[in-house]
């Protein structure tokens, strides 16, 4: 199999834009963009070449579903305020995954914040009327963004994006979102935009108290460093001055590649080579053993995968 390029769809929005650059959700399939299997989408690809593609415990886990969806997210304006059901209550209710995600600040303007979680104890019932009233927004956790910095949003954890960020987004195949609350915007048309108050209260985490979500690591050169390491994806940040030899022996998945800086080519064991430029996105199939990775002066990469 090949390294796998693919088209970016992009998503405009009320407060911004989103570019989904690897999807397998129903009408916004990725398509191979260039060699062998141009033209094929991301789901015909997983039917196609099964636990080559996806790794043999990831097929048998998961079948031609695609696990995981990458964006970007250029936030103009504050996101609504939001949470996601975990597997059992989407699949309940929905027939879909739940939704684990995380985040890694790519730009940030200065004062730029997201919320992650409660600063302090909410009563479930009081959740309705914080809600109608705007007075939620006290109860949640604000925290100041700089370039670099990660978070973990596990499911059922309350969460908003801020304006003035660009954010790469790593989750799972899942397009089940409840808006809890929205800073009373309306849509293009002038109506309020619809809330999930109801269905949000059975998937809120009310327990998640904190005032430190964020992932600590140290950011080293020429070194792979684990951000998130989770039952639904680990991913990685490797930065590049030189090159060097990627090597897939322990463990048997597929591998995203999202280029946040720079630009970096991907040379694979028999001689293809794909470009990879800051904003796009490729897949190593899980049956390649190893990559070279070779900057075009420097690179930062985020690498995942389902382990």
């Amino acid at each position: 199999m090949e390294i796998l390029k693919f088209n970016p769809i992009f998503k405009p929005t009320l407060w911004g834009s989103e570019t989904w650059v690897v999807s397998a959700v129903q009408g916004s399939e990725s398509v191979v963009l260039s060699g062998e299997y141009r033209g094929l989408t991301l789901p015909e690809v997983v039917k196609e070449f099964g636990a080559s593609f996806l790794g043999e415990k990831n097929y048998e886990r998961f079948g031609n579903d695609f696990p995981l969806l990458i964006k970007f997210i250029d936030a103009r304006q504050d996101l609504s305020i939001q949470v996601h059901p975990d597997d059992v209550l989407s699949k309940q209710r929905h027939g879909k995954m739940g939704k684990n995600e995380m985040w890694y600040v790519v730009n940030a303007d200065r004062g730029s914040q997201l919320i992650a979680g409660f600063r302090r104890e909410t009563a479930i019932s009081d959740y309705a009327r914080k809600v109608q009233d705007g007075s939620i927004e006290d109860d949640l956790n604000k925290v100041p963004v700089l370039p670099g910095d990660c978070f973990y949003i596990p499911a059922g954890r309350v969460h908003g994006i801020g304006a003035g960020m660009v954010i790469a987004e790593i989750q799972q195949t899942s397009d089940v979102t409840y808006r809890i609350y929205d800073y009373l915007r309306r849509d293009r048309e002038g109506n309020l935009r619809q809330l999930h108050t109801d269905l949000a209260l059975e998937a809120i985490n009310f327990n998640d108290i904190t005032d430190d979500p964020k992932i600590r690591y140290t950011e080293l050169r020429n070194e792979v460093v684990q951000l998130v390491a989770c039952p639904f994806f680990t991913t990685n940040e490797i930065k590049l001055d030189h090159a060097i030899v990627r090597s897939y022996d322990d463990n048997d998945s597929f591998r995203v590649y999202m280029c946040l800086e720079g630009a970096c080519c991907f040379l694979s064991p028999d001689g293809q080579g794909i470009f990879l430029h800051h904003g796009e996105s490729l897949v190593v199939p899980a049956a390649m053993s190893s990559v070279s990775l070779i900057p075009d002066g420097t690179a930062k990469l985020l690498e995942s995968y389902v382990e």
